[in-house]
């Protein structure tokens, strides 16, 4: 090293020797003695990242908020945050051996309070950062990815549609690209130049340097000077993967892809031990480590505008309106659309919506005439910024058909991990709303797995998955899920006029037509079970058919599956007894929530669902997938229900056979 350097590059010698010792698991202070054999977790990302964090800080007398595109940049974390608060010698030398082992933390650090994005998922981070900007009036805010997260679909997708989520008023925003030549295994697909061109392409002006401190720090300066003017900007800073590491360490490559995860670094050869503490005795000097392991004033300085959490702020939402709940019997009932009660919900509450090009489609034309929707045709990227909104105190909701809703499956996960393993925060929850296949527009917009993938992580993650049972039921629930905090809430709910029953509350509902005899559950003479919306229009329709002949069915809708009682005694499993016939009707695929169905009714039940059959109609479409009333009761008969022929469908009915709203039933909470 130089005699002589800026505190920039100080900070990023600091920040490569803490974050290659927390890899490696060496001895603190430096050069460190390795306490284990092999280098766990990564490396290569992380000296490019520090390097540009340096001289970004050196640059800016304010504090920012650095968001990390990459879940492999766990060592830098770590780094920056010993050299923020500066926990002392033998916390470090602890979390060092510890790290990746057992007992200690995992190398893919979850749990870690306040920070607004830790993902395996490669792109959305620049979504999030967009988002976090755009809701935060004030914030300086930098999300760093690299050059082969810059291929991703969600990258450039926000690199594409920067004018459409502007920041918030003070506020800035300052995208880096990490350009190391390297993607995991293997060469990075753009190259600066290409990654120049395209960058330009889209509006951008790119400021370019290299590893010389000079370069870094002008472009560093230039980069913050047009962000604040509001000036579409990216500081591509290049720099090979893996430096300044040696280019070969113990007989093997260390530069390049290489370095991504070095985990074949025998730490335990002497001849290697000894490259490793020539080198970094090497970059400890001048000194930015103590002997006695405490970190240069001005290193701590800088780090002390870099920040990489974002404490909870003020939920910025007007309160929720008084929610009625509507019990006993109800009139008559008319049809209306649960989507259109949504709509009202989010457009009173002015929650901002992200949509891919869907609003209209939706119903979500109040939200559309308040100028709370934003449609951008990536539903990826409209998952991100959601995120983001979320993470900065903003209420805000992803409006999606629930077809296309898959897309965004893994970065749902990958929400629910963080949330999930971090402290409570009080921030709003990321609601996602979906529009049920039971519109049924194509075979190519039907696709069910999203909400089987969720409903598979409620045991264990904080996810409400919601199938409210008509507009009321869809306006109470979305205000419930919207005063809740610290969870993922996902409403699926359809688009045209269904039955429209009240809803008392609960995680299942009993639905009986009003006035009819028998004593309680002994009293019936077979159960529907039935999830979603239009399945229980269909249900409730099959019930009434049943009633002009004299048979006695009760209607139990899961409206709420990860929050039911299973327990033997429990109010739904009384009511599901196994000796009663009975069949199970959703419009998602039946084995989505064939779990659910057995905690429910531990007996041999038959489950209908969505089997890929498709029609011209929306009914013809359920008919073709025998989730029709007349299906239902054919399904209760096979379960030994005794009824009439008359109850077969007849030749080239419809929905419009029976008027549902004359009805009059008895609703109430299981």
């Amino acid at each position: 090293m130089t005699a002589r350097s800026s505190a920039a590059e100080d900070y990023w010698r600091a920040a490569c020797l803490l974050s290659f010792s927390h890899a490696a698991g060496l001895d603190w202070p430096p050069p460190g003695v390795p306490r284990r054999r092999r280098v766990v977790g990564h490396w290569g990302c992380n000296p490019g990242i520090a390097w540009a964090a340096g001289h970004l800080a050196e640059a800016s007398e304010a504090e920012f908020l650095l968001i990390l595109g990459t879940g492999h940049a766990t060592s830098y974390q770590f780094a920056q945050h010993s050299l923020r608060s500066a926990p002392g010698p033998d916390l470090i030398r602890a979390a060092n051996e510890g790290y990746g082992q057992a007992g200690g933390e995992p190398t893919e650090q979850l749990g870690v309070p306040n920070v607004p994005y830790l993902g395996g998922e490669l792109g959305p981070a620049l979504g999030v950062g967009q988002a976090i900007a755009a809701c935060s009036p004030g914030r300086r805010v930098v999300t760093v990815i690299g050059d082969g997260e810059s291929e991703t679909p969600v990258a450039l997708a926000a690199f594409a549609h920067h004018e459409v989520l502007a920041p918030a008023p003070g506020a800035v925003f300052l995208p880096v690209v990490n350009a190391n030549g390297a993607r995991m295994g293997s060469a990075a697909r753009f190259s600066p130049k290409q990654l120049r061109g395209v960058l330009e392409g889209m509006g951008y002006t790119v400021v370019s340097s290299g590893p010389v401190a000079e370069e870094a720090a002008a472009a560093a300066l230039r980069a913050w000077a047009l962000a604040e003017a509001g000036v579409p900007v990216v500081w591509l800073t290049v720099s090979e993967k893996g430096w300044p590491a040696p280019e070969w360490f113990g007989m093997r490559p260390f530069r390049g892809h290489h370095a991504h995860k070095p985990g074949g670094l025998d730490l335990a050869d002497p001849d290697t031990a000894a490259e490793l503490g020539e080198w970094l005795g090497s970059l400890n000097d001048p000194p930015v480590v103590g002997t006695d392991g405490t970190i240069a004033p001005a290193v701590r300085r800088l780090a002390g505008r870099i920040r990489v959490d974002l404490p909870a702020t003020a939920q910025r939402r007007p309160p929720a309106p008084a929610r009625r709940r509507a019990t006993g019997t109800t009139g008559s009932l008319p049809s209306r659309s649960p989507m259109a009660a949504v709509d009202q919900v989010l457009a009173r509450r002015a929650v901002r919506v992200f949509s891919p090009d869907e609003g209209l489609s939706n119903r979500i034309g109040e939200c559309l005439a308040a100028g709370l929707v934003t449609e951008v045709l990536a539903e990826e990227l409209c998952s991100a910024w959601t995120w983001g909104h979320v993470e900065g105190g903003t209420p805000a909701a992803l409006v999606s058909y629930e077809a296309f809703a898959g897309l965004v499956s893994t970065q749902l996960a990958q929400y629910l991990k963080l949330i999930g393993t971090r402290p409570a925060a009080g921030r709003p929850p990321f609601t996602v709303v979906l529009t049920s296949l039971g519109w049924a527009n194509s075979p190519t917009h039907q696709n069910t797995d999203l909400i089987g993938g969720l409903l598979a992580r409620v045991d264990h993650c904080p996810v409400r998955v919601v199938f409210p049972v008509g507009a009321a039921s869809a306006f109470l629930r979305l205000n419930d899920i919207l005063a809740d905090h610290d969870i993922l809430g996902v409403i699926t709910c359809s688009k045209q006029p269904l039955l429209d029953l009240p809803d008392p509350g609960g995680s299942a509902l009993s639905i009986r037509l009003a006035g009819g005899t028998g004593d309680g559950a002994a009293g019936d003479d077979a159960v529907i079970i039935a999830v979603g919306d239009v399945a229980v229009t269909e249900a409730v329709a099959a019930m009434a058919l049943a009633a002009g002949h004299g048979r006695r069915i009760r209607v139990v809708a899961l409206v709420e599956p990860g929050r039911l009682d299973w327990r033997p005694g429990s109010a739904v499993r009384r009511v599901c007894r196994p000796e009663l016939p009975a069949v199970c009707v959703s419009w998602i695929a039946a084995h989505h929530l064939s779990a659910v169905y057995w905690g429910v009714r531990p007996a041999p039940t038959a489950q209908l669902g969505y089997r890929e059959r498709w029609g011209p109609t929306a009914w013809e479409t359920l008919a073709a997938n025998g989730l029709t009333r007349w299906s239902l009761l054919g399904g209760l008969r096979a379960a030994g229900c005794a009824l009439p022929p008359e109850l077969d469908r007849p030749p080239g009915a419809a929905p419009g056979a029976l008027d549902l709203s004359t009805l009059a039933c008895e609703v109430s909470a299981l």
